[in-house]
């Protein structure tokens, strides 16, 4: 299979399945969601909307991957290269706290820029004013940032027990770094590291965007998505080794979202 058909495979399957085939997704989950009494009583619709949507895409991204593992012929040891080294699973877990520390670092800086142009000269009350100003705008940032999708990640997390929400999440986390890393850049990988990376780290991305509430929201999982595509593209092509980049996905997502 040439480059460009192998590209457009990857590409595709970020329209059909992130895109549409989740849209379609959680609008058949909500339903059930709405009819059925499946969990804790104390759960509302709501809730139980967003378990049953994190389960279902978690369910559907392992049937994604199986699917491009058979496409592209990448054997299933890439699945679990990484599990017998526990050095580099607690490099691993340090890698995710260091780009969770660029990521939030980058977001601040970009909200303080945009805000930089609200209030002005005056008085003390108007640089009061102003910066209770900013003070409520950047709030409103960070709430914007916990929904869309990530709210699926917050519900697990307050309602389920703490094992079945990180196991969710893992499943999800898991499945992304096979095949944005682990597939597309081992498939990819002949046609050269411009290619393989570029392609890799800008389907990512883009994906990330999906099903967020606003661009002010979606900022925050984007450019989340560019430190942790840069780095987990440079290093998987390093080492090629799909697990310490879940486990720095894992604890990245995690302590994000709590």
């Amino acid at each position: 299979m040439s480059t460009a058909l192998r590209v457009l495979v990857l590409v595709t399957v970020v329209i059909v399945y992130y895109w549409l085939g989740k849209a379609l997704l959680f609008r058949a989950v909500r339903r059930l969601a709405a009819v059925t009494r499946v969990g804790p009583a104390r759960w509302g619709t709501a809730q139980r909307a967003d378990v049953f949507e994190l389960a279902a895409a978690g369910a559907s991204h392992v049937v994604v991957v199986a699917v491009l593992l058979a496409v592209s012929g990448i054997g299933p040891g890439i699945l679990v290269g990484g599990l017998g080294r526990p050095e580099l699973l607690a490099l691993g877990a340090l890698l995710g706290v260091g780009e969770l520390a660029i990521g939030s670092l980058l977001c601040r800086a970009l909200i303080e820029v945009r805000l930089a142009g609200g209030g002005g000269g005056g008085g003390g009350s108007v640089r009061s004013r102003a910066r209770e100003d900013h003070g409520m705008s950047l709030r409103s940032w960070l709430g914007r940032s916990r929904g869309g999708w990530i709210r699926h990640h917050l519900t697990a997390l307050k309602v389920l027990p703490l094992w079945a929400a990180l196991g969710l999440t893992g499943v999800q986390v898991a499945s992304e770094e096979l095949v944005f890393r682990g597939i597309a850049l081992a498939w990819l990988r002949d046609a050269g590291p411009a290619v393989a990376l570029t392609t890799s780290i800008v389907l990512f991305v883009v994906m990330q965007a999906f099903f967020m509430s606003s661009w002010r929201g979606a900022m925050f999982p984007v450019v989340g998505g560019v430190v942790m595509g840069v780095v987990h593209g440079l290093v998987f092509w390093a080492v090629p080794d799909v697990a310490p980049l879940v486990v720095a996905h894992v604890v990245f997502f995690v302590f994000a979202v709590i």
